[in-house]
């Protein structure tokens, strides 16, 4: 099915006795009609946001052998490396993000909905290319990222084929 995606991430400055600092918060990327939302950390997060099967570089997500499978749906080791995000400069840190970016899916949920309380909830994410999707963002100042990202349209004329 075709759906829209949002991806966003924001800074946070941290103000100190000693400095002025500022700090990133995860990229994230959603999609529409689903509850999962894709977290990619950068080195900045520490090691224990690094995948197994990468060190220290770039702005990566790494899944988890429960929920998520290669491009050709076989398993992934727990936390393998499954999307990269970089931009047209080669960025490997989120606060140096700019203009377009391009992201590399590798991985795709092993199942792409769950049953909750009789209802069928949607857990998928951005389908895995071979090719990296290229999106183009822009700087906004403010201080609340419900207000400045766009809302991703979730009506269930869209969202449940049933209703």
């Amino acid at each position: 099915e075709l759906r829209q995606f949002r991806v966003y991430w924001q800074s946070v400055r941290y103000e100190g006795w000693t400095s002025d600092e500022l700090r990133p918060m995860p990229v994230v990327i959603e999609a529409q009609c689903s509850e999962r939302k894709v977290h990619l950390f950068d080195s900045s997060f520490g090691p224990g946001r690094r995948c197994s099967d990468r060190q220290g570089e770039g702005i990566v997500f790494c899944g988890r052998s429960e929920v998520d499978v290669n491009r050709r749906g076989l398993e992934i080791e727990n936390n393998s490396l499954c999307a990269t995000i970089t931009d047209r400069q080669g960025s490997s840190s989120i606060l140096d993000l700019e203009g377009e970016v391009l992201i590399h899916m590798s991985c795709r949920p092993k199942r792409t909905q769950k049953i909750r309380g009789g209802k069928k909830i949607n857990i998928d994410y951005l389908l895995s290319s071979q090719q990296p999707y290229i999106v183009s963002t822009k700087k906004v100042k403010g201080g609340d990222i419900e207000q400045l990202v766009p809302e991703l349209f979730n009506h269930s004329s869209v969202c449940d084929p049933d209703a």
